[in-house]
């Protein structure tokens, strides 16, 4: 049986593209997060200050990553991993990609109501920098804004 840190050194990051689309709509069904439209991907696939990764294990995507990015600083807009693949790493992983871009912050936005996530968070050195007020309609919950500083 393979460890944590074998696995976790046999992933690979690379950007989606429009074949892995399918899977990638099935892995954010699954996380409860928005369904990646065609037409979307499309219209973001070309733009340079927008990116798209995925996690690949074993030849299976087991995470994704989008963001914006301007010289300085980056949105996380949606990240998630396979819940059999939570709490081992791999959405460290994810954000340590996102580290190595030298980037100077990086932001996210988080329901209040998902405490995992705001932990993960935590766990990484982000910070709370403000709250938006009912944010999630669909959860009947505020935003919390957090931020990681200094990042390179």
């Amino acid at each position: 049986m393979e460890s944590h840190h074998q696995l976790i050194n046999m992933c690979k990051i690379s950007k989606v593209t429009v074949k892995d689309l399918p899977k990638i709509n099935e892995l954010e069904n699954l996380l409860n997060l928005n369904k990646t439209k065609l037409n979307f991907f499309n219209q973001t696939s070309s733009n340079e200050n927008f990116k798209f990764i995925k996690l690949v294990l074993k030849k299976q995507i087991i995470g994704l990553l989008q963001f914006s990015l301007n010289k300085s600083d980056c949105d996380i807009i949606s990240i998630g991993v396979l819940q059999k693949f939570q709490n081992m790493g791999y959405g460290k992983l994810l954000v340590e990609y996102l580290k190595s871009l030298n980037l100077k912050n990086i932001f996210v936005e988080v329901s209040t109501n998902n405490v995992n996530a705001i932990m993960f968070y935590y766990s990484l050195n982000f910070f709370k920098i403000g709250i938006r007020k009912d944010y999630y309609k669909k959860f009947r919950s505020d935003a919390i804004l957090l931020k990681l500083e200094n990042v390179n």
